[in-house]
């Protein structure tokens, strides 16, 4: 969600995790979106899916109130935000593109300009009892790159100590929109097929859903707020990327939960094969000098994890080919 987002198949209510917020309402049925089809040539999946953009739910909104925010309403897209959100389903890999067309109920965008969460997924059911879902984001991350939104997510990670560090994430000119939604659809494609819930693929790295295998789990990674504890003091950022650069983790959000590790492989996977987007995390003292930068893509322990996150969809997406 991202944003990321921790769920489960018996929990139902909001969490409000990094950047990201994942919902599950169990059994409210499938909602279609309101907003009237966009103009499109060509590819029917893509028009599909832009004829489910609508307004949020209320229990959406109300979700984002519970969580903090003000002044939250539906957000109603201008003719450029369309273009915006067209131009981002059109790059999402055909593959993906299916699995909404299957799996999304509706996508939405809510004005929240005091939420920390970023992306919101709604889990139900369709008619015939399948798993659908209904993502909203919020519309500030419309005109954001993707380099200026993982900054700022990153910088909550941190309380301000007068030591003057800073982190910036440089992800070249990619939209955040296009990153959230294969985040997303990530996510939604792990819940139908219960990858991580059921299995987490990678039982080096995780014991359960939500806890890290040794020594990570001993890790400076472990210690952020993604893994619920408080924000760091910004004096201990260096020693946070350097242990990162250590990881088989592409990101810290990744840390929050077997799920979002699944997601922030795959969107990444899709970002740098795709799109050829790389992945730059600098830590900068007060004279904005760099004195630690880590690269997670140059990886090759991630570069490994990016690859047998692919192997674990497509064997899950081989043995139940009806499920997305």
């Amino acid at each position: 969600m991202a944003k990321g987002s921790l769920h489960s198949r018996s929990w139902s209510g909001a969490l409000l995790v990094g950047g990201l917020l994942w919902l599950t309402w169990p059994g409210n049925g499938l909602a279609q979106g309101d907003a009237p089809l966009a103009a499109v040539a060509g590819d029917q999946t893509a028009a599909a899916l832009r004829a489910r953009i609508g307004p949020p739910h209320d229990e959406t909104i109300k979700a984002y109130v519970a969580a903090g925010a003000t002044e939250t309403k539906p957000h109603v897209l201008t003719d450029r935000e369309w273009r915006l959100v067209e131009s981002a389903i059109a790059d999402l890999p055909v593959q993906y593109r299916q699995v909404l067309e299957r799996r999304l109920g509706r996508l939405s965008f809510i004005d929240a300009p005091s939420s920390m969460g970023t992306a919101l997924t709604r889990a139900s059911e369709g008619p015939n009892g399948e798993p659908m879902s209904d993502i909203t984001i919020r519309s500030e991350v419309l005109d954001k790159s993707l380099s200026d939104f993982l900054t700022e997510k990153e910088a909550l990670l941190f309380s301000e100590d007068g030591s003057g560090y800073s982190v910036r994430v440089s992800a070249g000119k990619m939209s955040a929109l296009s990153y959230i939604l294969l985040h997303e659809t990530a996510h939604v494609m792990d819940r139908a097929l219960e990858i991580t819930q059921q299995s987490p693929p990678f039982r080096t790295v995780w014991t359960d859903y939500r806890s890290l295998a040794q020594p990570y789990a001993a890790d400076p990674i472990s210690q952020t707020t993604y893994r619920r504890q408080p924000k760091l003091p910004a004096s201990q950022a260096p020693a946070l990327y350097r242990a990162l650069g250590q990881a088989p983790f592409v990101s810290l959000y990744s840390t929050a939960s077997a799920g979002e590790d699944f997601a922030e492989l795959l969107a990444w996977r899709e970002l740098s094969t795709r799109f050829e987007t790389p992945l730059k995390i600098q830590v900068l003292d007060g004279r904005g000098i760099e004195v630690v930068s880590v690269e997670p893509l140059k990886s090759p322990a991630v570069r490994s994890r990016l690859e047998a996150a692919q192997a674990a969809l497509d064997k899950a997406r081989a043995a139940a080919p009806n499920k997305t």
